[in-house]
């Protein structure tokens, strides 16, 4: 019986989710609009929803989650929030960066109409001398623009911005705000011959830039705005040359990576890679004896170079390692420095602090785009944009709650936000349900920043909450498995920053909803959280594996198949345990007729992902054998004798391949086990061939054990390795001559009912086996 059509689910007074804006009962379009998409994708998930078996969901558990979830990189501390601050006092930095994107502002005396201002020649003293040129450009044009420079025929981008400079006395360089181009159209200025230096207002108008312009003096134009709505065009840059040339001057204008500037072109600026900055900066410094070679080769240098950086990042990164170099700071110091620079960016996002994007699109829109980003790291670019909107309805409601959603269709372009974002677009195949399927994937360029993001979004900024909660519910029910995976990942990573209200608001919820979805969505998030740090999992699953509440059965019995071989001997004895209470029980009348066999597939998926874990692990004690050899006594009798049989025959069935096409994993772990008496291979293949003997002289499931052969003997039919372990196994349960017939019957009639009525060739040489060994035995002195 469907879960759905469950009375006790049905009288449920509770709603599927909770309404949008905390006054979701006042009249307005945007609101009711919102319910009826909310109610609309409700209807249409419970018509759909289905359970999946728990080793498919256990594949899809990692299959759709960030690697950052299953990693040591998950593992963040010194959160801004709850953790340590790594001798960083508030999260705030003491003292001036002057390198990257940074946007300096001068107010000389008290006039208002101040135009300009002078950049100190020591400073351009001070750039000098951690500058670092990037090397020559070797592959194609640069840019977006078609009047782009094609910086490969003419050497470096900056080799190229020089000759402009020196030729026209003026040039645009175009890049991302973290890439140093403010350092580098300094380097510029200084490269021609300049010696003094002012800064340009960048909100003057283009006509009004030559009357700023100073006799013999180096002008620096930076963050300067040269989009559609106001382009740089030729007459402009004429005019500017023009009048450099009369006074002796130079101007170089910094500009967004995506600029208009039209007749003159613009030279995109790209910086060196991260480990010449770092080497560029550390150059001159003391360090204590150290040199910079032995320092860049340390395991915590050499991690967060893996990405590319802001350059201005990379500056503070210097101080660090050359702290460290002096003794100041010990080496967790340094490490420690990833995980700071990542929160110190996140705060500027969501605090105003960060470059908007260069079309002036609503900072709220850029926000709900980085938080699904957060969530779909790793994940589809144009899934990222369309939930990234579906989010930006939400919070724009709470902003403006009176007011009608407005998601603008052509706003940002794509580009745009990926930059924004310090992301990278990339082209991967994505697994579907029908195979590999290649996509535009976006990821942030440092992997600690979507967690960091999530929980500072989720406990820095709590009136996001009602929002993010119907977001990630309305995505808890999606149809596609991507976004239903994300809505868990997600949750788990608030999970473990505030466990209290997640559980509350979100979790708890899933786990006594309706849907097999909901429900699925909560054990995925539990199971994610574990891995994370949350605290307390186990005892959770423990509480909700026999409480009266068939749904959070469920739940919990499934998130014991996703997370269990992290701590298997806890999660079957769980699962024993749960076994016992269901007999106590009786079969119920209604709510969850399968229960046992649910129980038996997590036991089955938990106990294949342990012996996995310790097949990849060669240092690891092999849990697994000790499992299976604990389940065979319980095969005795009762409810307990019918969940180890249907643990067995669900566990014989995944493979490593598709449906039908790869080796069964038990087979595997089987055929790997060790055949040493006494060892944990040589018991584990002792206990799995006791399990098959019982399962095969059952007469309720000797049917299904069958099956489970006949699939086992196909699989080896083109895999060597299987069939020497079928080799070793099939004997082991030919003790008698019922079991002999059995076995011989099996593997003689495996082609019955197939096109042509042969078998595979496997079965005749597995017959052989077994024949061979019937032949060795001492005569039988009665018939069986």
């Amino acid at each position: 019986m469907s879960d759905q059509q469950d009375p006790v689910g049905a009288a449920s007074p509770e709603p599927s989710g909770p309404p949008d804006q905390p006054n979701a009962a006042a009249p307005n379009s945007a609101g009711s609009d919102a319910a009826d998409s909310d109610a609309a994708a409700a209807a249409q998930a419970e018509a759909e929803d289905q359970a999946d078996f728990a080793w498919d969901s256990l594949r899809n558990l990692y299959r759709h989650s960030p690697a950052i979830m299953l990693g040591r990189s998950a593992q963040l501390g010194g959160s801004l929030v709850g953790g340590d601050q790594h001798g960083v006092s508030g999260g705030h930095v003491t003292g001036d960066v002057i390198l990257g994107g940074s946007k300096v502002e001068y107010h000389l005396g008290g006039d208002d109409e101040q135009r300009s201002g002078e950049i100190p020649a020591a400073e351009v003293t001070l750039l000098a001398r951690h500058f670092v040129q990037p090397e020559p450009a070797t592959d194609a044009l640069k840019g977006d623009s078609p009047d782009a420079v094609p910086a490969w025929q003419h050497g470096s981008p900056f080799d190229v911005a020089f000759e402009k400079l020196r030729s026209t006395r003026v040039v645009v360089l175009s890049g991302p705000a973290t890439t140093g181009r403010r350092a580098a159209a300094l380097m510029l200025l200084k490269a021609v011959g300049t010696t003094s230096y002012r800064a340009l207002d960048p909100g003057l108008a283009p006509g009004r830039l030559p009357g700023e312009l100073r006799e013999h003096c180096g002008h620096l134009l930076a963050d300067y705005s040269a989009g559609p709505e106001r382009p740089l065009r030729e007459h402009h840059v004429r005019a500017l040359s023009e009048r450099l040339r009369d006074t002796g001057g130079h101007l170089v204008i910094v500009v967004g990576p995506h600029p208009v500037v039209q007749g003159g072109g613009h030279v995109p600026w790209q910086p060196p890679e991260s480990e010449q900055l770092l080497r560029g900066h550390l150059r001159g410094r003391e360090l204590g004896g150290h040199g910079i070679d032995e320092l860049l080769a340390l395991t915590e240098v050499r991690s967060l170079l893996e990405h590319r950086r802001p350059v201005s990042e990379l500056a503070r990164f210097a101080d660090r390692v050359a702290e460290f170099a002096r003794g100041v700071i010990e080496l967790d110091g340094l490490a420690a420095f990833g995980h700071y620079a990542a929160e110190q960016q996140v705060r500027e996002w969501f605090d105003g602090t960060g470059q908007p994007t260069a079309d002036g699109q609503r900072p709220l829109h850029d926000k709900a785009f980085l938080i699904a980003l957060a969530a779909f790291d790793e994940g589809p670019y144009a899934l990222t944009a369309e939930l990234g909107d579906d989010l930006f309805g939400r919070l724009q409601r709470i902003e403006n709650p009176g007011e009608p959603t407005r998601i603008p269709v052509f706003g940002t372009s794509s580009a745009q936000r990926v930059e924004y974002a310090h992301a990278d677009r990339y082209e991967e195949a994505e697994e579907t349900e029908w195979g590999p399927v290649l996509q535009t994937k976006i990821q942030f360029r440092d992997p600690r920043t979507a967690i960091t993001l999530l929980r500072e979004v989720w406990t820095g900024h709590p009136s996001s909450r009602p929002a993010l909660v119907g977001w990630l519910r309305r995505m808890a029910t999606d149809p596609r498995p991507l976004v239903r995976t994300r809505a868990a990942s997600t949750t788990a990573v608030l999970a473990e920053t505030d466990l209290s209200s997640t559980m509350g608001l979100l979790i708890t919820r899933w786990a006594a909803g309706r849907l097999f979805r909901e429900r699925l969505a909560a054990a995925n998030a539990l199971a994610l959280a574990h891995h994370l740090g949350a605290p307390h999992v186990p005892r959770i699953l423990q509480e909700w594996c026999t409480a009266p509440d068939h749904r959070l059965r469920w739940t919990a019995v499934r998130a014991y198949a996703l997370v269990g071989e992290a701590f298997p001997a806890q999660a079957v004895a769980a699962l024993v345990e749960a076994v016992r209470a269901y007999e106590l029980r009786g079969q119920p009348a209604s709510g969850w007729p399968d229960e046992l066999d649910q129980l038996a597939q997590s036991a089955a998926t938990l106990l294949l992902a342990a012996g996995q874990r310790a097949g990849e692990a060669a240092d690891r004690p092999d849990t697994a054998a000790a499992l299976w050899s604990e389940l065979v006594p319980l095969a005795a009798r009762g409810r307990l004798r019918e969940f180890v049989l249907l643990t067995v025959i669900h566990a014989c069935g995944p493979a490593d391949g598709a449906p039908g096409a790869g080796r069964p994993i038990l087979l595997d772990q089987y055929a790997r086990a060790s055949r040493t008496p006494g060892t944990a291979g040589g018991l584990l293949r002792q206990s799995l061939a006791e399990m098959w003997r019982t399962v095969l002289n059952d007469p309720l499931y000797s049917r299904s054990g069958l099956e489970a052969m006949r699939q086992w003997v196909r699989a080896a039919d083109r895999d060597p390795e299987a069939e020497r372990a079928l080799c070793h196994l099939l004997p082991e349960l030919d003790r008698s001559g019922e079991e002999h017939k059995r076995l011989c019957y099996l593997l003689e009639n495996l082609g019955r009912g197939k096109p042509g009525g042969g078998g595979p060739a496997v079965a005749t040489r597995l017959l052989a086996v077994l024949q061979q060994q019937d032949a060795a035995r001492p005569p039988r002195l009665f018939a069986p």
